[in-house]
């Protein structure tokens, strides 16, 4: 393959220049090439074009080879300039050498050409990268830090610097003058307890003639503590001197850097404080160190900020940043200097208590911490008062890995979150059980999920007005109205498990989305397959509960319009129960997300009215059809009590709302007759009936008998 060549050729003669290109094919090249007769054209080629190589003629009618290489001198181009002619002489060949061309060919020889070109390129690259070399080394010199320098030990014990470089006046504040007289005014200043390594490093590397490489600090002149490093090649003379060629440079700023990068890999970067890996390492230490100690004890306190993202929220993030260095500068006062304090992440704090007589002096800092939390703080204006949840772990020998001990003090936080805020737990045994089961419950759940293992259970809602009660423990016929769906779940090895005891750890998990979305799709399949099965027993609804997190997803409508799509069914049929505590945490948005249930024709009704946070306030501004009175208010009702009080209450409410009341958990024909007699309209309960499997309630539809 033929290499390409750009050529500048300075020639009259067109036929003397097709000859010259001729060659040069003929040699392996690919030319591109202009020709060029004037200076003027001269100068506008070498500004306008990259030229590999310049071949001129020696002799031209208003121009010579002469004029052509000083030009090209003065364009400060290194291109290697090749005089081909007919008519030079030896003498004038040399002294255009001697004036900088590179080489010169007879025309009559001009198969010497494509060599001639071919070496010039090759030396002219040499030049390039000597030069990048040079340029290089003298930037690299001139940026050094340091001092570059020659020295001898001796073969009869003395030492002394052979050279030193101008750098010793900026690193040392000696100078060189200073140096070459006395070596000893440079060990002087290294630090003391640098001085031993220093020195034994010098001797191994004279021994072996290794290089010698070695770190220090030196204090100079004017006290300043410095960082440097010497690194240096060791050579034996033949008079038995050892000699080192060196450098010494200063590498202050990069000990202060690596100081500062291993500080920030163990450190929150926003309160300071250690982060997990450093606590980890603490922590083993206190576990090897209890393992070979009989007396020595330490404990792990895990705490969690109670509401932090209330305030996040409420505040802004500064204000919650802020809010965590204060925190962590609170938990400092109360710890001594063997202990530490670390952020592991978000609003989670763990303490480290090492060589504590016992569990009492653990639990005396965490009271301490607790009370001292009570004190309210400013941020942003606003005073604000943050408890905190810790669980306590007393570290033993038992323990042979940090993550146990951590997994256990947050398994006491949570218990203690969990049953009162701001409030400590010690951690024990069972609560690790207890929490394992959760976990294997948790994965048995998405397991559930997948394998289909979740049921609807169908209970009957009635119309509890339309019969009396006959007096003498018999009931009437009663309408019914619709069916609550309540999910059970079919547990391979534990049987029939109640909502209760797995709807909690779906809600924390989230998973509860994805059995809502089931129980929302299965439920109107059924109830449009009834529909179409047994069309006398309707109009009935289907009374389907949504979560919290179901509230807050975005894609909620939009699932609901595709699954009626797909059943065929109407929003008439439907009502969905929200709790009430799910009303009041986003109102307008909550608010805004009915008034588009409405739209669609579905019954809005509110679950465990009275049990939880107050709605009175919204109820009005609630585009809901009914409220659902709580169970705990039904099953102790009395006669005249407060839950007796409170039924009526909600009802005479319901009634200036203009909304349907439904009583649950009605279990007594007592309770019924008093519900009947406050003019509740709708019940469910096992008065009527228990939730049933999709045959039974089928069969109740079949019959038309409740």
């Amino acid at each position: 393959m033929s290499e390409p060549l750009n050529v500048l050729m300075v020639e009259d003669s067109e036929t003397d220049a097709m000859l010259i290109i001729r060659e040069l094919r003929c040699g392996g090249f690919n030319p591109i090439w202009q020709r060029i007769q004037t200076v003027e054209e001269l100068h506008t080629a070498l500004n306008s074009s990259t030229w590999d190589v310049i071949i001129s003629d020696y002799r031209l009618p208003d121009f010579n080879a002469s004029m052509a290489l000083e030009i090209a001198q003065q364009s400060q181009k290194d291109i290697p300039f090749i005089l081909v002619s007919g008519t030079i002489g030896e003498v004038s060949a040399v002294e255009m050498m001697k004036a900088g061309a590179h080489d010169y060919v007879m025309k009559d020889n001009l198969n010497r050409l494509p060599v001639a070109v071919r070496r010039e390129l090759r030396d002219a690259q040499v030049r390039v990268e000597r030069k990048q070399a040079q340029n290089l080394l003298q930037t690299l010199a001139s940026n050094i830090p340091g001092i570059i320098y020659s020295f001898v030990h001796h073969f009869d014990g003395s030492v002394g610097f052979e050279y030193i470089s101008l750098g010793c006046l900026d690193l040392l504040e000696l100078t060189p003058e200073q140096i070459l007289e006395n070596a000893s005014l440079c060990f002087e200043q290294i630090h003391v307890d640098d001085r031993a390594g220093c020195y034994i490093a010098a001797k191994e590397s004279a021994q072996t003639l290794k290089p010698f490489f070695y770190e220090w600090r030196l204090i100079t002149l004017s006290g300043k503590l410095k960082w440097v490093q010497a690194s240096a090649r060791s050579e034996s003379q033949e008079n038995g001197d050892i000699v080192w060629h060196g450098i010494l440079l200063d590498v202050s700023d990069r000990k202060h850097a690596q100081e500062l990068v291993t500080h920030n890999a163990l450190h929150d970067p926003l309160t300071d404080l250690p982060n997990r890996t450093l606590l980890i390492e603490r922590l083993e230490l206190a576990i090897n160190r209890a393992k070979r100690a009989e007396t020595y004890r330490y404990a792990v306190l895990f705490l969690d900020l109670d509401r932090f993202k209330v305030i996040n929220d409420s505040l802004g993030h500064l204000a919650g940043d802020q809010l965590l260095k204060t925190i962590a500068q609170k938990l400092k006062t109360h710890l001594r200097g063997v202990d530490l304090v670390a952020r592991i992440g978000g609003d989670e704090f763990v303490i480290l208590l090492e060589n504590i007589s016992g569990i009492e002096k653990a639990i005396q800092i965490t009271e301490r911490i607790l009370t001292d939390f009570q004190t309210p703080l400013i941020l942003n204006d606003s005073e604000v008062v943050i408890s905190t949840s810790i669980g306590i772990v007393l570290g033993t020998k038992d323990y042979s890995q940090a993550s146990d001990l951590l997994r256990d003090a947050d398994i006491a936080m949570y218990r203690a979150k969990a049953e009162e805020r701001s409030s400590y737990k010690i951690f024990d045994v069972e609560m690790h059980t207890q929490a394992v089961k959760r976990l294997t419950l948790e994965t048995d759940i998405r397991k559930a999920l997948e394998r289909g293992e979740f049921v609807i259970y169908y209970q009957p809602i009635v119309d509890i007005l339309s019969h009396a009660y006959s007096g003498q423990n018999q009931l009437q016929e009663y309408r019914l109205i619709g069916f609550e769906a309540l999910v059970r779940w079919q547990h391979p090895t534990h049987g029939f498990i109640l909502p209760d005891k797995f709807i909690p750890i779906a809600e924390e998990t989230g998973l509860i989305m994805q059995i809502d979305r089931w129980m929302f799709s299965s439920a109107c399949h059924q109830m449009a397959d009834w529909k179409t099965k047994f069309p006398s027993n309707f109009p009935l609804k289907i009374s389907i509960n949504l979560s919290a997190k179901d509230i807050r997803q975005s894609s909620l409508i939009e699932d609901i319009d595709k699954i009626l799509a797909q059943t065929g069914l109407k929003g008439d049929f439907i009502t969905l129960e929200i709790t009430e505590s799910m009303l009041i945490q986003n109102i307008n948005k909550t608010i805004d997300l009915l008034t588009q249930l409405k739209a669609r024709n579905i019954q809005i009704s509110i679950d465990d009215f009275g049990s939880g946070y107050s709605s009175l306030n919204y109820l009005h501004r609630l585009p809901a059809d009914n409220l659902k009175i709580d169970r705990s208010f039904v099953s102790q009702m009395q006669e005249g009590n407060r839950n007796y009080q409170v039924v009526s209450t909600i009802i005479a409410l319901s009634n200036q709302l203009e909304l349907a009341v439904v009583a649950e958990g009605i279990e007594t024909p007592q309770q019924l007759q008093w519900l009947q007699q406050l003019e509740c309209e709708f019940g469910q309960g096992y008065l009527f009936s228990k939730p049933l499997s999709y045959e039974t309630a089928e069969a109740l539809l079949a019959s038309k008998s409740l």
